[in-house]
């Protein structure tokens, strides 16, 4: 499949996803491509981690408002709207229910629907310049994306609210702060911080990596004792994994340990 609104770049176990192409993409086609993507590296050997990425295209992804505001009371109009949230659906869970971390890292704006898109990654980074805008809520519609989901677990239920309802940007320092964005990064550090990261995560063992991301997304809705069973299947998992036992001995070694990346089978 031809990628009109990514770029793909796989090497050394690292798929970086950068987002590109027209100014208002059309996101029932950047839907089909970013699935389509998705699946394709979930099958790859040679990536170990992904990370999503704005290249001449930030984060700024929203509904076709004027077509949806001219259906209104027509028999289409509803099927219009259901079909956006249906592709909010399916990029959201795309991204986590992916087996591989995903890392999102932005230097711009994220707004309007790119907020969810961003903000379903497992790891988020930004520069310090960078804004963050939900959609706004003064047309009349939920801000979707699960938004509502993410956002009071993240922030508080009274901040969530206060930023849906206020419908301001909130600037990075913020951001980090209340919990949107995991790391703060200096512009002149980016690249080096963006490495840092995926050097890390391609050395662990993939078992104990897929195994803490589910943990995380389950501890949520598990009482304690559940969770230790969790740990417990979980660990005799990793156990049995080549992958740990070479990180173990790396570790009692004290050296680092990179696995041995198999060549792509993505093609140029």
């Amino acid at each position: 499949m031809e990628y009109q609104n990514f770029e793909l770049e796989v090497a050394d176990g690292c798929a970086r996803i950068s987002l590109i192409g027209p100014g208002s993409p059309n996101m029932g086609h950047l839907c089909d491509e970013f699935t389509d993507l998705m699946l394709r590296l979930q099958e790859d050997r040679a990536v170990r981690v992904i990370l999503i990425t704005d290249g001449d295209h930030s984060f700024d992804l929203h509904h076709n408002l004027q077509d949806l505001t001219e259906s209104l009371g027509q028999d289409e109009g509803f099927e219009m709207l259901s079909a956006d949230e249906e592709i909010a659906r399916r990029l959201v869970t795309t991204i986590s229910e992916s087996m591989k971390p995903v890392i999102a890292a932005t230097r711009g704006d994220i707004r309007n629907m790119g907020f969810g898109f961003f903000l379903a990654a497992d790891v988020r980074l930004a520069t310090t310049e960078a804004t963050f805008t939900a959609p706004d809520i003064a047309a009349g519609l939920l801000p979707g994306w699960g938004l509502t989901h993410a956002l009071p677990r993240l922030m508080s239920p009274s901040g969530a609210l206060e930023f849906l309802w206020s419908g301001r940007s909130m600037p990075a320092t913020e951001a980090k702060d209340v919990g949107l964005i995991d790391r703060l990064v200096e512009p002149g550090h980016w690249e080096e911080e963006i490495e840092n990261l995926i050097t890390r995560m391609r050395s662990l063992p993939q078992p104990v990596v897929q195994l803490t991301k589910l943990g995380v997304q389950q501890a949520a809705t598990m009482d304690a004792t559940t969770m230790l069973s969790f740990d417990w299947e979980g660990q005799q998992q990793c156990w049995q994994s080549l992958e740990t036992a070479d990180g173990m001995k790396a570790l009692t070694e004290g050296r680092s340990h990179f696995f041995d990346m198999p060549t792509t089978d993505q093609e140029d």
